[in-house]
């Protein structure tokens, strides 16, 4: 079994296992983390308040929820600047598009389009 103080490890053990065993419970404590917010976000949406609160509690909660994913899951903590600013190009890009695809096929109250 591994010595953790100190991080010296025992023979047989290199400090890389005991690095990749500590990376691993922290995915398991993020996935964690993702379960608890996503169960307050359920309890959020029955619960009696004003909409602007509601809609703004869920959409920092969703934010948290995303920036966890993407830097944990998907390891941009760990990849390099460049693959960063291009992740984040790209998802620019896409929030543009989405945005401009809603202000184009906007409806009015009755359903028709502008």
């Amino acid at each position: 079994m591994a010595r953790l103080s100190n991080n010296i490890p025992e023979p047989g053990f290199s400090s890389h296992l005991i690095q990749e065993h500590k990376k691993y419970f922290t995915f398991f404590n993020v996935a964690i983390a993702l379960i608890l917010i996503t169960a307050v976000e359920i309890v959020i949406v029955y619960i009696p308040f004003n909409e602007f609160v509601v809609f703004c509690t869920l959409a920092i909660l969703s934010s948290v929820k995303f920036l966890a994913v993407i830097w944990w899951f998907m390891h941009l903590r760990w990849d390099k600047a460049l693959c960063t600013v291009l992740f984040m190009i790209g998802l620019f890009v896409a929030t543009g598009t989405v945005t401009a695809l809603l202000f184009l096929f906007e409806a009015d109250p009755n359903g028709a389009p502008l």
